[in-house]
């Protein structure tokens, strides 16, 4: 998820942010240090356009949270990705309740302004980066390929209180590269894929609820049952748009591409630093998304999505507001659909997969991590807010507070029945990290934020017909593999 529990859109950090940063880099700036900016509040209203369907600008207030700091005590800088009223209250509380535990540290922490992507490269890059951050899901990858990053190997050997048994599978291999650690989950974590429908328009369509489809096929089949459309061919009621939510996003250090797990099939060797997206799950899954688009119109898709957003985040979404049967999502979904759609009776189940893969229980546990960057005043007292962050008392804050799930089994076993009081249709997400047949990692590719654009360049291009599913295929396996042996001198081994 991102910021205020919206779609991401296109915000993946710039080639030109990258280029500055090794630069920089080079010339030895990255460990220049700078003296810390004195306690404030501060409340700016910033510009942020996010893409949906279509771009959308909006004003964003944000406020920086900061605590007047004891004389003594060492002042941590925390930088966190999420703003609007859950966000900075969950950031408030969590830094009150650090503060409190904590003699010697004081923890001052922000919502930066804009793309925090982008302003964390430039921190680092300019030797004045904040000491944690969390939630910087595009820079993450591409700085701990770098070195812009610092490895957390030897603090998690040495710490009693994050015990990465007891984190979901996957989710160190997602903040691992060659053979290093760079960041653990620590805020936003939980299950990123699974199949929500509205029990009323499966009814109303003849469709047993009872019986969810298991399959691409089986969804498209009640896609047609469920839409509807008007004299002059346009949608009034869409079965299922398989580029909205989760269906449309693309991979970062916090997910992977759902559809490649549901063909059960990997696009990335980190080792090799080589992909494999010219192969047949890729061109299968182009196909099965043109077949939703064809079945209404690609054009005539473009005006429904003109008139109802996509995710759930607003009573505007299509989901939410009832017109869309069907949504790809992950688990942060049912609460906000207590206040975007809490008229829409809905629930949830496993996300679908290939014909030869029917009955295969999939998931992808991602999260943000919590990660310190090269240059950092106070490494040693960041990983001790980075440790508080895993710890029961800071995951059931941020749970109170924002809706966002723990990295741990433990906690989330025993907040499950709380959880599923106050939020029914969680019970599905919450199960399934456990009930799981595969559990997919979210691969860390260095060139994320590339690999993402031309993923959704490719899906375009055969929507509208420019490109076959094959030649798009080629063509996507060919941008990214050059861009790769552009980047590559500049990885660390």
């Amino acid at each position: 998820m991102s910021q205020g529990g919206n779609m991401r859109g296109d915000r993946s950090l710039s080639r030109r942010g990258f280029l500055r940063f090794c630069a920089m880099a080079a010339g030895g700036t990255l460990l220049a240090a700078c003296a810390p900016a004195q306690p404030q509040i501060v409340k700016e209203t910033v510009e942020v356009t996010v893409k949906e369907t279509v771009p959308v600008t909006v004003k964003e207030t944000v406020q920086v949270q900061v605590t007047t700091v004891p004389k003594g005590k060492v002042v941590v800088e925390w930088w966190w990705l999420w703003g609007g009223v859950n966000g900075t209250e969950g950031l408030k509380a969590m830094s009150e309740a650090f503060n409190a535990q904590s003699d010697s540290i004081a923890v001052k922490s922000l919502v930066p302004a804009g793309d925090i992507n982008e302003k964390y490269t430039t921190a680092i890059a300019g030797g004045n980066p904040p000491d944690l951050a969390v939630g910087v899901w595009t820079a993450f990858s591409e700085l701990a390929a770098r070195g812009g990053l610092m490895p957390l190997d030897e603090w998690l050997s040495a710490s009693t209180v994050i015990q990465k048994d007891d984190f979901f599978p996957g989710l160190f291999e997602a903040s691992t590269w060659m053979g290093k650690i760079y960041g653990v989950q620590c805020a936003e974590c939980g299950p990123r894929q699974g199949l929500m429908y509205n029990v009323d328009l499966v009814k109303g369509a003849g469709l047993d609820p009872n019986k969810p489809p298991q399959t691409w096929e089986e969804v498209y089949d009640w896609h047609q049952s469920i839409t509807k459309l008007d004299k002059a061919g346009n949608v009034v009621v869409l079965g299922l748009d398989p580029l909205d939510a989760m269906g449309g996003r693309t991979p970062s250090a916090d997910t992977d591409i759902l559809w490649m797990d549901s063909f059960g099939a990997k696009w990335w060797d980190q080792p090799n630093l080589s992909f494999t997206f010219d192969q047949e799950a890729v061109i299968r899954t182009f196909t099965t998304i043109k077949k939703f688009y064809d079945s209404v119109g690609v054009t005539k898709m473009e005006g429904y999505r003109s008139s109802y957003g996509t995710w759930t985040a607003s009573p505007q979404a299509s989901f939410p507001a009832g017109v869309e049967g069907m949504i790809l999502d992950g688990y942060w979904s049912p609460p906000w659909m207590k206040t975007n759609g809490p008229k829409v009776n809905f629930t949830a189940t496993w996300a679908p997969t290939s014909e030869e893969r029917k009955g295969k229980k999939y998931q992808n546990v991602g999260g943000h991590q919590g990660n310190i960057p090269k240059g950092a005043k106070h490494p040693e007292e960041a990983f001790k807010l980075l440790e508080f962050l895993t710890t029961d008392e800071a995951a059931t804050i941020n749970w109170d507070k924002t809706g966002f799930l723990s990295a741990r089994k433990s906690w989330v076993q025993k907040n499950t029945d709380r959880i599923i009081k106050d939020v029914p249709q969680e019970e599905f997400f919450l199960r399934s990290m456990f009930e799981a047949d595969e559990m997919w990692p979210s691969p860390l590719c260095p060139i994320v934020g590339f690999v993402g654009s031309e993923w959704n360049k490719a899906v375009s291009n055969v929507n509208y017909g420019k490109r076959t599913p094959e030649e798009a295929a080629k063509d996507l396996q060919a941008a990214v593999t050059a861009e790769m042996d552009k980047q590559r001198p500049g990885f660390i081994k």
